[in-house]
């Protein structure tokens, strides 16, 4: 049987893990938990290298983060999502993702990742020849990143500047960028990059024919850490395989094939394809350097099988060429596959710019046709607000009016109780002087007719002083005592005429004091009408006027009684009579019953009428604290 290496056995035992965090996602209640374990999972899964598990794994992340309405979420799963389609080489849909999770970024303000994003896109462009788009992005990054001081992006964006140039052979522009690149580096105080660019410097004087320049910096980034085969042994391959290859382009060969060889295993070991692949062609060009065409064409030949396997179309054009070269009998096929492979591929490269421009532009479109919305929502709104204003304000308008109604009726009825109580102000002021007139000829006619009599009298008995004289005297001044008493009586009546009070009660007596037939008046003691309202009294006032009215009119009693008490918050009238009752159509056809009715509603009054055989009850009860 088989073992399984402690690094394979560890990937099962996290995959385990995985699998089971992501069962149990479903079990999860709340939200926003359940979306960072879910872009986590998704996370862990691409680390793993478990494509399967990390697509599913990646659709209900970015699912969940749609239903929830979670930007943020959304976007992270959109960036890992363009990180798998990076690593597998499908560089379009990469792309459209890394797009995507741009968008969302920018809209949130979120400008670090937003440039972030831009570079990944800028790297992805570069590597399909879209050069002039991948500056494009490459500067909207610098434009964000600047002024947030993030060195490290800034030095990874004009790196890739760098690069872009040097593949456009513009070799001073090249190295002007990465020399600005170098500064941020320094700002950085990631030292460990060094040889990164370094190795980018060496390839762009090579490229340019400036070998020792470039063999300067390919030792500088070798011997910058002694320990870089082991900390990094991918670079490490890279430089190795390019210090060679620059000195076979000077003819010095001593050497370099022990550092072919030592970095195709390197990159064999790690599984980096791509760097094979290019190895394998330096050994094929230089073996031909060497005149061993057997070799040549064996290496030339791997090199063109791998790059078909990984797609990797720029081995693949280099290697079809140096077959031409190598194997003179097969030159044709070789030179017409080259000049079909590199029409097929302008016309791909093409296409895929073509659709990135796309991508960009159904972006934009999107973007701009949101905007459109959003205005057209925000003009809806502004509509619907003006309309609803103009509803408040009628509502307003209406209430206003229903206020200043009331407002009026009250008015109304303060004048009509006002107007009633001037009346019967007036009576008592007509009695009162009738009164007054009374008792002046009573003081006139008796009292000071009587004193001058005694006045008189006494006047009379002054010259004399007997026995009789005296009695007369004392008889007199009886008289003057009993004069005395009788003014008294008399001012008492005049004090008593004059503090008599006019109220509402009083008025209501009046009202059933001119009844032709007699009617009953009860009230309530405990009534203080001073409290009140004013509608209220005159409203009652005229239900009863109306209800003794059509008594007299109609009913044809012998009996009839007026009784207002109070019930708590409530006062209630009540008018019956022990006449002949009204039919269905009386009650309503009645003028009268419908305008004791309506006096009821306008003081929110609950209105009733009983009528039968046995009389008449009307009846209406006033809360007068709920108004």
């Amino acid at each position: 049987m088989r073992k399984l290496s402690d690094s394979t056995l560890n990937k099962i035992a996290r995959k385990n893990i995985l699998d089971s965090a992501f069962r149990k996602t479903d079990t999860l209640q709340n939200d926003s938990l359940k979306n960072e374990l879910l872009l986590e999972i998704s996370y862990q899964y691409l680390i793993l290298g478990d494509s399967i598990s990390f697509l599913n794994a990646n659709q209900e992340a970015r699912d969940f983060s749609n239903q929830i309405k979670d930007s943020i979420g959304l976007a992270a799963s959109q960036w890992d999502l363009a990180h798998f389609y990076h690593n597998v080489n499908t560089e379009d849909s990469a792309y459209y993702y890394y797009n995507s999770a741009q968008k969302i970024y920018q809209d949130l303000g979120d400008e670090y990742n937003s440039a972030s994003l831009l570079l990944n896109m800028a790297i992805i462009q570069k590597n399909i020849k879209d050069y002039t788009g991948s500056e494009v992005s490459t500067t909207n990054a610098i434009t964000l990143l600047k002024p947030l001081q993030e060195y490290s992006q800034l030095y990874a964006a004009y790196n890739n500047l760098g690069i872009i140039f040097g593949e456009l052979e513009q070799y001073d522009k090249a190295l002007e960028y990465f020399n600005i690149g170098i500064s941020y580096l320094e700002k950085s105080g990631e030292e460990n990059l060094y040889p990164s660019v370094w190795n980018n410097m060496g390839v762009v004087y090579r490229d340019s024919k400036r070998y020792r320049d470039a063999l300067n910096y390919f030792e500088k980034a070798l011997h910058f850490n002694s320990n870089i085969k082991n900390t990094d042994p991918e670079l490490y391959a890279m430089i190795l395989d390019n210090r060679a290859h620059t000195k076979l382009r000077l003819k010095d060969t001593i050497g370099i094939y022990e550092d072919f060889s030592q970095a195709l295993v390197i990159r064999k070991n790690l599984g980096l394809e791509s760097g094979v692949s290019i190895n394998q062609l330096h050994l094929a060009e230089f073996f031909l350097e060497k005149g061993d065409t057997q070799k040549a064409k064996e290496y030339a030949s791997k090199t063109m099988k791998l790059a078909k396997e990984i797609q990797n179309s720029r081995d693949l054009l280099s290697s079809l060429k140096l077959l031409s070269q190598i194997d003179p009998e097969r030159s044709l096929v070789y030179a017409n596959e080259y000049i079909a492979l590199n029409d097929n591929l302008q016309k791909r490269e093409r296409e895929v710019r073509n659709k990135f421009a796309r991508i960009r532009f159904e972006t934009d479109e999107y973007i701009s046709e949101t905007e459109r919305l959003n205005q057209r929502v925000f003009r809806i709104s502004l509509i619907s607000l003006g309309v609803l204003l103009v509803f408040v304000l009628l509502y307003i308008i209406k209430d206003q009016k229903s206020k200043n109604k009331f407002i009026k009726q009250k008015q109304s009825a303060n004048q009509e109780i006002y107007n009633l109580i001037l009346a019967q102000q007036k009576n008592f002021e007509e009695g009162k002087e009738k009164e007054k007139q009374h008792i002046s000829r009573e003081l006139h006619d008796g009292i000071l007719g009587r004193l001058f009599g005694v006045r008189l009298s006494l006047d009379s008995l002054n010259e004399e002083d007997h026995k009789d004289v005296k009695k007369k005297r004392y008889e007199y001044i009886e008289e003057i005592q009993n004069i005395a008493e009788e003014i008294r009586l008399i001012s008492h009546r005049l004090n008593k005429s004059s503090i008599i009070e006019v109220d509402f009660k009083i008025v209501l007596e009046e009202l059933i004091r001119k009844q032709l037939q007699t009617v009953q008046l009860r009230m309530d003691s405990s009534i203080n009408w001073e409290v009140v309202e004013n509608d209220i009294k005159i409203n009652f006032y005229r239900i009863i006027q109306e209800a003794i009215n059509n008594i007299h009119k109609h009913a044809k009693a012998t009996e009839a009684k007026v009784e207002i008490s109070k019930e708590g918050n409530q006062l209630v009238l009540e008018v019956w009579d022990n006449g002949l009752g009204f039919n269905a159509d009386q009650l309503k056809k009645g003028i009268g019953l419908e305008n004791m009715k309506t006096r009821s509603q306008n003081i929110k009054g609950f209105f009733t009428i009983e009528s039968g055989e046995e009389g008449t009850l009307i009846k209406v009860s006033v809360n007068m604290e709920k108004r």
